[in-house]
């Protein structure tokens, strides 16, 4: 089986109110559906799946955990403000039924400057008074008064703010169980003129306990076959391994340029 996993960052809008970027922007793994898992895992999903922290690099998290035979069914990827909580993760990972769920560091990226503008009600009230003669048969007579004059308006305030944003991620898991126990990949170019064939597959993990840890089988080693059938690429090669589940095989390896076989008692 051959562990696929690309991290790329999304640039994703300031998350507001109760939205998760661990949600919003989840992907689940190449081929990773829910009939999938469900054949595939050692035990039922948890209530709440187990959580951990890493500062490394989603591949080697990966290779990592896949050395304890773990896989990866998905993965978070997305850039957000400072403070964005782990129980997002959590909780999408409990959606998708991970057993674990490795979230990686948030790294800084930068600050965002900005200002709010801030409108208050104003008032503004002019007060007057006068004085004014009269004059009659009576004599004159004088009248005093004043009044009052208010004004509404508004004045705007520029508040200025900054948000520190970080990316973030986290990928999820299933312990699963192993026909063969090997993680592996297509080979490189390089790889093909080393070897002269176009045939092979470069083995990327091996699992603790599994068939292929128990034969030896390392990491660096090139599967050139299998009972004899040659390894095309890695889904041919892991349609051949299905094939022989519960079996015993020989697998021809290169390994240090020399040719290796390895006599492998496949789990079913």
């Amino acid at each position: 089986m051959k562990v696929r996993i690309a991290f790329s960052v999304f640039a994703a809008a300031l998350l507001s109110g109760c939205a998760s970027g661990y949600s919003q922007f989840y992907q689940a793994a190449d081929g990773a559906t829910p009939e999938a898992i469900a054949q595939t895992r050692t035990a039922p999903a948890p209530a709440i799946p187990k959580l951990e922290r890493s500062a490394d690099t989603p591949e080697n998290i990966a290779n990592a955990y896949g050395r304890y035979g773990y896989a990866v069914i998905g993965y978070s990827s997305f850039n957000g403000a400072a403070g964005q909580s782990e129980q997002g993760a959590l909780d999408q990972g409990k959606k998708v039924g991970a057993d674990l769920v490795v979230v990686v560091n948030p790294q800084y990226t930068n600050t965002v400057s900005s200002v709010i503008p801030l409108s208050l009600p104003t008032t503004q009230t002019s007060y007057t008074s006068g004085s004014a003669t009269a004059y009659g048969p009576g004599g004159p007579v004088t009248a005093y008064g004043n009044a009052t004059t208010t004004t509404y308006g508004s004045k705007t305030t520029y508040i200025p703010t900054s948000t520190d944003r970080f990316d973030y991620g986290a990928i999820y898991f299933v312990k699963r169980t192993y026909v063969l126990g090997a993680n592996w990949r297509d080979l490189t170019d390089g790889e093909r003129q080393a070897l002269q064939s176009n045939k092979g597959v470069y083995v990327l993990g091996v699992v603790n306990g599994s068939p292929a840890f128990d034969s030896d089988v390392l990491v660096g080693d090139i599967i050139l076959s299998i009972d004899g059938q040659a390894a095309t690429d890695q889904e041919g090669f892991s349609e051949l391994v299905k094939a022989r589940r519960g079996t015993t095989v020989e697998l021809l390896i290169a390994r240090d340029n020399q040719l290796i076989k390895k006599v492998v008692s496949l789990n079913r």
